[in-house]
């Protein structure tokens, strides 16, 4: 296992309702990804869940950082 990273998360929408905080802090292994963290965050359906650093959308894939500020948040659509 190796050096831990803390990220800070905001969950937005309907995946906040299950959460005693929309805000929370989070600890990783060094190589965490976007879909690790999803898989700890107590929330359903997380393959409707957009992951958000610095406005940007992540794949999956993507490796996060020590001190990332992450928002949480589901699709929006309307019309």
């Amino acid at each position: 296992m190796g050096k831990a990273l803390r990220v800070k998360v905001q969950v937005f929408g309907a995946p906040s309702f299950a959460l005693e905080s929309k805000e929370l802090t989070i600890d990783l292994n060094e190589n965490a990804t976007a879909e690790d963290l999803l898989k700890i965050i107590p929330v359903k359906d997380r393959n409707y869940l957009y992951v958000v650093r610095e406005g940007m959308r992540l794949s999956s894939s993507a490796k996060l950082n020590d001190g990332d500020e992450i928002l949480i948040v589901p699709p929006i659509a309307g019309g």
